[in-house]
């Protein structure tokens, strides 16, 4: 039978040896037959030449032809003009014996192995994994949360600004980089923190990661020893919590109202607290902001224990309502204790994996050499093609562009709820962000997920955010839906819902 399969081809392969009295011939049979049927030599490979392979193994081309032939008549091998010869895309049963008796071909079946029985091992085959495969096809379904609209980002500019580093002249920006960025990057966002986020701070203090989960991960292994306790705000982001219990250290629940962290309950859990996660300008997921008197509380709170405070500037750039509220990281005495960190991929597209943080001055060397050990440097050549794309003012415009655009799509988010979910489904003004919390009546978010998801409308269930029950919800994004999507899929959850 003609092998269609256009696999690879096998330059050279390694057969071993022959055992003490056997033939060659017989050797090389035995040994081609039992590399197809480990699948060592996939269906489809074609094999050298027999002038190749005698020439690799010093023997006679007519003993290559002999096993050649052996294998082809017991339909291993296909061999026709145009192609060489290949494996056979359908084999026989590998437990026959065809050809030499007394010499029959196991091929050895693989054994399971244990799952590893480390700690973090073991901390992290306790819960369901975060960040899985397929959420970007899940990304691109009403009305799947944490996603930005990459069909609006401007390609073709950036595309330009690439191709312009991959010029011979400045191939240099191939080579390894800092640890902690390259120069130009880190500058170009000291400048934009001062307008933007109000944080003055110089760019020998900023480091550059691959995400805020890598700044998370990196913070709880230089500032917090295991077992010492961590503010984790309740509800919060998913990818922050599945962290701390990974690395160890003994997380604190700490409830989360309207004005965000309830800074007074955490010291009454844990004032010895090290550090306290928060993401004060939009709370994930619940959407508020951290009152002012809290974040005072929270600031004093840090500076008399010495404890730090790691700041996730979470969706903060998007804001409709009012211009960005300045970060935590600006107030004054945040400079010791304020570790800031944010991130590229939800304002310009998730496969950058870009991310900043700021730190405190006693941090920072230790910070780098733990990227430099860790992961060496983020991509050097994304960092030149950012640092053009925020000095040129590409950036700023993109961000004004985009959320005009998110406004518009939680409007309309909004409306369509007011049109189809009276009485299933309550959604709250939405003032920032890429999605928003919206609340059941009468209905399990368990069962309203599963009932979605099989419609092929992706939602989130507020109860796997936090540990503390909560009223029944879903997170439901809205950005990177156009109007019209977002009407049909509106109409479609209601329709869906009611026939509960």
């Amino acid at each position: 039978m003609a092998a269609n399969n256009q696999g690879p081809l096998v330059v050279s392969l390694p057969l071993g040896a022959p055992q003490p009295g056997e033939s060659l011939q017989r050797w090389l049979y035995g040994a081609l037959r039992e590399a197809i049927l480990s699948s060592r030599l996939p269906s489809g490979s074609q094999l050298p030449s027999t002038r190749a392979l005698a020439g690799h193994y010093g023997m006679a081309r007519g003993t290559v032809q002999a096993a050649y032939q052996q294998l082809q008549s017991e339909g291993y091998l296909d061999t026709g003009s145009g192609y060489g010869t290949r494996v056979c895309t359908v084999l026989p049963d590998a437990r026959l014996n065809a050809g030499f008796p007394g010499r029959p071909v196991r091929v050895p079946a693989e054994q399971p192995r244990e799952a590893p029985a480390t700690a973090w091992a073991q901390r992290l085959q306790a819960e369901k994994p975060v960040f899985m495969s397929g959420g970007a096809q899940r990304g691109l379904r009403p009305f799947f949360p944490h996603r930005g609209d990459v069909l609006a980002f401007p390609i073709d500019l950036w595309r330009k600004l690439h191709t312009a580093h991959l010029r011979t002249s400045r191939l240099v920006d191939m080579l390894d980089a800092d640890p902690a960025g390259l120069p130009a990057l880190r500058s170009a966002i000291a400048q934009y923190l001062a307008i933007a986020r109000g944080v003055r701070v110089g760019a020998e203090r900023i480091v550059i990661l691959a995400s805020v989960q890598q700044a998370l991960d990196l913070t709880l292994r230089l500032v917090v020893a295991p077992g010492e306790r961590v503010w984790m705000e309740d509800p919060g982001y998913p990818g922050a919590r599945q962290l701390m219990k990974a690395s160890g250290v003994a997380m604190v629940d700490v409830p989360v109202d309207r004005e965000g962290l309830q800074v007074e309950v955490a010291m009454g859990l844990a004032a010895d607290a090290r550090l306290a996660y928060v993401t004060p300008s939009h709370q994930a997921p619940l959407g508020g902001e951290l009152s002012p008197g809290r974040r005072l509380a929270l600031l004093r709170w840090a500076s008399e224990r010495g404890s730090y405070i790691f700041e996730d500037d979470y969706d903060s750039e998007y804001r409709f309502v009012a211009k960005p509220i300045p970060a935590l990281r600006s107030m004054a005495g945040a400079d010791a204790s304020v570790i800031l960190a944010g991130t590229f991929s939800k304002l310009l597209f998730p496969s950058l994996r870009l991310a900043y943080v700021v730190l405190p001055p006693q941090l920072v060397e230790g910070f780098t050499r733990l990227v430099s050990l860790t992961a060496r440097h983020a991509n050097s050549l994304a960092q030149a093609v950012l640092a053009d794309f925020i000095e040129q003012g590409h950036f700023d415009r993109h961000l004004r562009r985009m959320r005009k655009l998110y406004a518009a799509r939680a409007e309309a988010f909004a409306d369509a709820a007011e049109r189809h979910w009276q009485g299933l489904i309550e959604v709250p003004p939405i003032r920032a962000g890429l999605d928003v919390v919206c609340r059941l009546h009468g209905i399990d978010e368990l069962a309203a997920q599963a009932r979605l998801a099989e419609a092929g409308i992706d939602v989130m269930p507020l109860q796997l955010y936090g540990v503390k029950p909560q009223a029944p919800g879903l997170v439901m994004g809205f950005a990177p839906y156009q109007q019209a999507a977002i009407e049909q899929a509106a109409r479609e959850v209601g329709r869906l819902l009611r026939r509960r």
